[in-house]
């Protein structure tokens, strides 16, 4: 009784671990390059990389540690938590690379 959809979820949630979070990442750490937005520096971009890496390593660690089975309800949850701990991680990401490629704007 193996699903034929277990494939294709393994597939996006692949690709949203190795193609997305490195675009999310690389989008933010180029807006920090480019010196926006005007109210972050280098210690909020830090402070955000913590608050949102955090969440984002517990959301995943959880749902490797919840042992769902495909035909229960649980399942559903388990990729949803792991779909907002790849995305709160590409933001994290882009944060820890912002503190290093921030800027002040010229505009400043």
């Amino acid at each position: 009784m193996n699903p034929r959809y277990l494939p294709i979820v393994d597939g996006l949630l692949l690709l949203a671990l190795f193609v997305g979070v490195p675009s999310i990442s690389a989008a933010i750490g180029y807006f920090a390059w480019k010196g926006r937005p005007s109210g972050f520096d280098r210690e909020r971009y830090g402070l955000s990389a913590l608050t949102t890496g955090a969440p984002a390593i517990a959301l995943m660690v959880y749902t490797q540690r919840m042992h769902a089975d495909v035909r229960t309800p649980q399942y559903l949850l388990q990729l949803a938590c792991f779909a907002c701990g790849t995305v709160l991680l590409g933001i994290a990401g882009g944060c820890f690379v912002g503190v290093f490629t921030y800027r002040r704007s010229e505009t400043s």
